[in-house]
């Protein structure tokens, strides 16, 4: 099952010929696209290790475009609205879903992650992987066959890494990186281009 991780780039335009040349030419194994005036580069990976593949694979971004910031990953925000949209549902149906209104059994309806607006304007929203990952379980509604995404541990680990790359010295946020850090430094050292350096540190990863 391959690993789907969006991560959201910063100072990059997908409407530049230079920087969409070279995407052709060194980023072709990501999806690119541009949502919500968000650039968003989804990288695939069927590594052991989604996390440390992928942090070696936001350093190949780098190495590219030097301009280029890998903010963090994107959770995909979903409204109510989008949801419904997404499962092909009633908005009533979800609504009871989210209110607790309409219960399955085991687990409850993810948790919004935040709310946006105030008072009667008010939007809560949720992680979209989230979302799915709960109507499999209980609704056997396989929304995404034969995908997987990080999950809300595994986001926060490779966000830690992201920005650690970015301290004087590798210094890392938490000691749960250290390892993440220390392959993508061995990455550094190498002499070779960002797709070759991301494909072997993702067979390697893949192999433990």
């Amino acid at each position: 099952m391959k690993t789907h991780i969006p991560l959201i780039v910063r100072n990059i335009s997908l409407d530049d010929d230079a920087t969409v040349e070279q995407l052709a030419l060194s980023l072709s194994d990501f999806g690119w696209h541009e949502t919500g005036g968000q650039v968003i580069a989804t990288f695939y990976t069927m590594s052991a290790d989604p996390v440390a593949a992928a942090a070696a694979a936001a350093f190949s971004i780098k190495r590219a475009l030097p301009q280029a910031r890998v903010e963090r990953v994107d959770e995909q925000f979903v409204s109510l609205a989008d949801i419904a949209a997404r499962a092909g549902l009633t908005h009533e149906a979800v609504r009871l879903w989210a209110t607790g209104k309409r219960r399955a059994a085991g687990e409850p309806f993810p948790a919004p992650r935040a709310e946006v607006g105030q008072g009667r304007t008010a939007t809560k929203i949720w992680a979209w992987p989230e979302v799915l990952t709960w109507l499999k379980a209980h609704y056997f509604l396989d929304l995404e066959p034969d995908t997987a995404y990080l999950t809300a541990e595994q986001v926060a680990r490779l966000n830690v890494a992201l920005q650690s790359r970015r301290q004087p010295h590798w210094q890392p946020a938490t000691a749960g990186v250290s390892r993440t850090l220390a392959v993508m430094h061995a990455v550094l050292e190498e002499d070779a281009s960002p797709t070759p350096a991301a494909r072997r540190f993702t067979d390697t990863a893949g192999k433990r």
